[in-house]
């Protein structure tokens, strides 16, 4: 008997509403079949159109024959073993890429760039420092004005509020006091794994290089921190992040087809992955 509830309270299974997804993240092999039903029922009953399941190697061909296509992975998701990304399009339009020759474009050119970053300082003037509590406001201002849409509700004080207490960190970049660019590390203890995300830059200090050195100082507090597996997702239509990731360090690993809403819409977001100790099959 599948336990629902106690499933959405442990986080294992996600009924994420605003982006029209049903996410498992933690399955008994024995149940495929049975998480499967559980999930389709509960992606009708909130207008859901993808399912998407963390799966084990070993079931990726039974997850398969059950009609979900194996995306990608992240390296080391699972305390250091992989997560096989697989999702299952319950109408054609989700399953459609809205624009998959940009994509591969965006994906050539920014693997071209792979490992070539230079370690750079800030320019004078910018300081690099871990956001608190105090910073809500001024971060839900700078995200609001970036993203005029998001897969979460990142221009809310609150709900950043609420992401710091459940163990994400924000690093900032400041100049003359106020916040031009942020950056989060999405911390899960519980899979030793974290999600290098939130990433936005003021339009008016765009260009000067100051993603770099943010992501580097949340890497390095990362595994202070004992989390050693780092991943980022990337809209695969915007060359920007997808060439950070490769100049940083990060390899490759696939593509989520419509994953979330960004900007005008749903949109492929790319896999990128920088484990920092061997990872398993």
């Amino acid at each position: 008997m599948i336990n629902v509830v106690g499933a959405q309270d442990t986080g294992d299974l996600i009924i994420d509403r605003q982006n029209r997804r049903v996410k498992l993240h933690v399955y008994e092999p024995s149940q495929m079949e049975q998480w499967d039903r559980v999930m389709k029922e509960l992606a009708e009953e909130s207008e859901a159109t993808k399912v998407i399941v963390y799966g084990k190697k070993q079931d990726v061909p039974k997850w398969q024959s059950l009609g979900y296509e194996l995306e990608g992975t992240i390296d080391g998701f699972f305390q250091g073993e992989n997560a096989q990304m697989l999702s299952c399009y319950l109408t054609k339009e989700r399953a459609t890429s809205g624009a998959a020759k940009l994509a591969e474009e965006i994906l050539a050119l920014s693997l071209a760039r792979a490992g070539s970053t230079i370690e750079k300082s800030l320019p004078e003037g910018y300081h690099l420092r871990e956001a608190t509590e105090a910073d809500t406001k001024e971060l839900a201002c700078l995200y609001g004005l970036v993203f005029a849409t998001y897969p979460t509700p990142m221009s809310d004080p609150s709900y950043i509020r609420k992401t710091m207490h459940e163990g994400t960190i924000y690093y900032v970049v400041e100049f003359e006091g106020k916040i031009t660019c942020a950056s989060s590390a999405e911390v899960s203890e519980r899979f030793g794994s974290a999600e290098m995300t939130d990433c936005a830059t003021h339009p008016d200090h765009a260009g000067k290089g100051l993603l770099q050195p943010l992501f580097i100082a949340l890497e390095q507090r990362m595994e202070e921190k004992g989390i050693y597996f780092l991943y980022t997702l990337t809209r695969a239509q915007s060359a920007g992040m997808n060439v950070t990731a490769a100049k940083m360090g990060y390899a490759y690993r696939g593509r989520l087809i419509n994953n979330c809403t960004i900007f005008s819409g749903y949109e492929d977001m790319n896999i990128w992955v920088k484990p920092l100790r061997p990872t398993r099959e």
